[in-house]
């Protein structure tokens, strides 16, 4: 398509331009430090029990964005990337289920070419609808992950290939929360996401399956999942480990936490209110009508950060901590009320995330 030649040639011109913005360091350049998150609405085609959106906003999760508030949200993310000093941004499309409203999804990007000096363009979606969406309007969008819910594999696998064959995306993910049945067929579903070349993204089921006994279980599928690919990597498949386990960067070996969380990641919500956290929809610290919007997303409390006074100081001496970061703080709250402490995913953590470097170092070193 037109469009997509023209705005790969401003991606690229904007990653190849050095104009003092804020960058990832090295091999991490072109990872986004800015992220808009955007629920548009909470209307969605299914319901499902480990959603965040359902969780947390019950019955009033038909709230869609009105038109004055979606007309502000065109000029704020435009104002926003002026003065965020960030080099690489992200647009990430959520809900509810975002194709029912692509027309929305247009015009923000439309007003993001040709506002700012691009910003990379991601959707999720549970895939329901895609023999009816207006393809045209999702001309922009370069990732597309998919929830696998609970659909089986066939119909899956029909639904990434009309994805690829009418989008314009360079990559798409396959994401799965790990409910029972999910975590049941987690290698299957792995096993069709790496042999037909497409991303993995797995979740802990944080609302229907707490305690012990389901850890034990994960971090048993876990160890399953990384004993799969190594044997993929050892026959030469591209294996990707970035964000595969609850967005975990297991790579990263910098002392800075690459989490923008409460820092850097602006969450908007149908009533044009903003808040720090992904997954805390309760959470506000203000709206795209207030004025400073850098502000307004400064939120320590979500700060996903090792250097923490309230994280221990075994964390900060743990050989993980720099992929770790502490635990998710959104977790802790949840199932802690405080994000002081370890990760809620402490145990899993120490034992799987060094599998997760040793993958990487064996791809690499595969080279």
């Amino acid at each position: 398509m037109r469009r997509l030649t023209e705005h790969v040639k401003q991606l690229k011109k904007m990653y190849s331009i050095e104009d003092g913005r804020l960058k990832g360091e090295g091999d991490w350049e072109k990872l986004p430090l800015f992220w808009f998150i955007l629920f548009l609405s909470y209307k969605c085609t299914r319901r499902c029990n480990y959603c965040y959106a359902f969780n947390q906003v019950g019955d009033e999760n038909k709230l869609e964005m009105d038109e004055n508030t979606f007309a502000r949200l065109l000029e704020w993310i435009p104002e926003v990337w002026k003065v965020n000093n960030v080099k690489v941004n992200t647009i990430v499309f959520l809900g509810g289920e975002p194709l029912l409203r692509t027309d929305r999804i247009k015009k923000i990007m439309d007003s993001v070419y040709k506002n700012t000096d691009g910003i990379q363009g991601s959707l999720y979606t549970n895939g329901d609808l895609i023999d009816t969406v207006n393809w045209d309007d999702l001309e922009d969008i370069q990732w597309i992950t998919t929830n696998i819910t609970d659909i089986t594999i066939k119909e899956l696998s029909r639904r990434m290939k009309i994805i690829g064959e009418r989008s314009n995306v360079i990559g798409q993910t396959i994401v799965a929360t790990l409910d029972n049945y999910n975590l049941e067929r987690i290698l299957d579903i792995t096993r069709f996401g790496i042999e037909n070349g497409y991303r993995l993204r797995y979740q802990k089921d944080l609302y229907r399956e707490p305690g012990a006994e389901y850890s034990k279980r994960l971090l048993k599928k876990y160890h399953e999942l990384c004993d799969l690919l190594e044997n993929y990597i050892v026959k030469g498949f591209d294996v990707h480990t970035t964000f595969l386990l609850d967005t975990l960067i297991p790579l990263w070996d910098l002392e800075s936490s690459p989490y923008p969380c409460g820092k850097r990641l602006a969450a908007v919500y149908p009533d044009g209110t903003i808040g720090p956290c992904i997954r805390d929809h309760s959470f506000k610290t203000g709206t795209i009508f207030d004025t400073n919007p850098l502000n307004k997303i400064q939120c320590d409390t979500f700060h996903y950060d090792v250097a923490k006074p309230n994280i221990p100081d075994e964390c900060k001496e743990c050989e993980s901590k720099t992929t770790c970061q502490g635990g998710c703080p959104h977790d802790k709250l949840l199932l802690n009320g405080t994000t002081s402490g370890k990760s809620v995913a402490c145990d899993i953590h120490k034992e799987i995330i060094p599998r997760l470097r040793y993958l990487d170092k064996l791809k690499n070193n595969r080279k």
